[in-house]
């Protein structure tokens, strides 16, 4: 799973992590990544979606009200992403 902060970045604690960090899970550690197990979770809503995984861990984050601000890269199928989090195919 990987996620990519937006517009602002994220404040967390002192720091500040800045926009267009990318936040991964469940891979191999990356330089140019944080790994999730280090941060507070849920991600904000300005983080990207990157992946379909990504995702839908967003929607389990937040309740169906906010979906419409949960943003998703264009190559992920938003409806079928939410099909599966609400137990459809």
């Amino acid at each position: 799973m990987r996620w990519q902060l937006g517009r602002g970045g994220w404040p967390v604690g002192a720091r500040l992590i800045p926009e267009a960090t990318i936040i991964s899970a469940g891979e191999a550690p990356s330089r140019q990544a944080i790994p999730l197990a280090e941060l507070p979770q849920p991600l904000p809503l300005n983080a990207e979606a990157l992946d379909e995984d990504a995702a839908l861990q967003m929607l389990y984050w937040y309740e169906p009200a906010l979906w419409h601000h949960i943003n998703f890269v264009p190559t992920v199928d938003r409806g079928a992403v939410i099909a599966r989090r609400r137990g459809r195919k």
